[in-house]
């Protein structure tokens, strides 16, 4: 019989749309399993959306604040959800809010959890911030690269301890048996329209195969809200041949209904934290590039095989999706071998065990 743990809050106050937001209903969705959880979000959030959008047996508890450097009714909101729900883990996606959570923390007898998703950049380790994260029993990276970035940023304890957990993924079941989906080579790449993702030398590196006279399209799936950049891609656009062979299609629900009509994943991003849809995209069979940085080069060491360019350098990159596209058919049997192993490394009864061997 399996054990179950005391009583999880999961908290994410995050306004943003991406990968982090998405991971925080998955865990809670996931822990639930083994014990009561509430997941605590801001009120209309995406977090919230998403949990609204689906069936999920944890509760969600929704906050209301404007400051976030510091509000006192989110933290007395957050320490009454804790009592309600009597927790006794804390599990902590984000880092801005945490001087307030200390505030709600002070006084129980918690066992807080901090997860971490992204690279960050400023240490954390004056006489304040040694104060702040003195309530973490706990700092979970989601790679190897992020628990380096983690261990040097954040102040160290006696009792603090760090652990990697990587996330899992419920994979479709429906995957290409052929080499191409069409004469046409469809690439795509998904992430939120931001610098740093990558989206102008993806756009850039397919002149290589406009000059080839192969026929191709490219499509970027994600939240494009960034009129600033989404303007400057225009500008671009304008100014090259093959404008009409690139599509926005916004944000969408199901990427896995479009990552089965692709051939190449194009993800020429500046440094991703894991790269969720990095997976995903190796899970569906696609043949994958990126530039060589942050946390890809761990992936080959896990056995994936995939194509590294040289980081932020064009060139090596338009000749690696020039060699994907030439090798669609030859790849075949390597790039159904990274579609097992995803499956074999990120399951969920994997993660729900090691998570729960941080909780009380």
């Amino acid at each position: 019989m399996e054990n179950r743990v005391s009583p999880i809050a999961v908290i994410c106050l995050s306004t943003g749309s991406g990968g982090m937001e998405l991971d925080a209903v998955k865990l809670a969705d996931l822990l639930s399993r083994r014990s009561k959880t509430v997941l605590i979000c801001k009120q209309n959030s995406f977090v919230e959306q998403l949990v609204n959008k689906g069936n999920y047996s944890f509760d969600c508890q929704s906050i209301v604040f404007i400051n976030k450097d510091f509000s006192f009714s989110m933290l007395m909101k957050t320490r009454s959800l804790l009592e309600r729900y009597l927790v006794k883990n804390v599990i902590y996606f984000g880092a801005s809010e945490l001087k307030m959570l200390y505030f709600a923390f002070a006084g129980k007898d918690l066992n807080v959890v901090v997860r971490h998703g992204t690279t960050k950049s400023r240490a954390k380790r004056d006489w304040f911030h040694r104060l702040i994260y003195s309530c973490v029993n706990y700092h979970v990276a989601i790679s190897k690269h992020l628990l380096n970035n983690v261990r040097q940023i954040v102040p160290t304890g006696r009792n603090v301890r760090f652990k990697i957990i990587y996330p899992s993924f419920a994979f479709a079941e429906y995957r290409r048996s052929n080499g191409k989906t069409s004469e046409k080579i469809h690439i795509i790449h998904v992430g939120r329209v931001a610098r740093g993702k990558g989206h102008i030398d993806a756009i850039h590196a397919c002149r290589v195969l406009y000059d080839k006279r192969q026929d191709f399209e490219l499509l970027f799936l994600g939240d494009n809200k960034d009129r600033g950049y989404m303007d400057e891609i225009k500008r671009l656009l304008k100014d090259l041949p093959y404008a009409d062979k690139v599509k926005f299609a916004g944000y969408v629900d199901d990427v896995g209904k479009y990552l089965v009509k692709a051939d190449i994943f194009l993800y020429p991003s500046y440094g991703e934290g894991f790269g969720n849809v990095f997976v995903e995209a190796m899970a569906f069979g696609l043949s994958v590039v990126s530039y060589k940085n942050t946390t890809f080069p761990e992936f080959g060491e896990m056995g994936f095989r995939f194509r590294m360019a040289e980081n932020k350098n064009i060139y090596s990159l338009s000749a690696m999706l020039l060699q994907a596209a030439e090798c669609l058919a030859s790849d075949r049997m390597e790039l159904m071998s990274n579609a097992k192993l995803s499956a074999e490394l990120f399951n969920k009864e994997r993660e729900l065990s090691d998570w729960c061997s941080l909780l009380v």
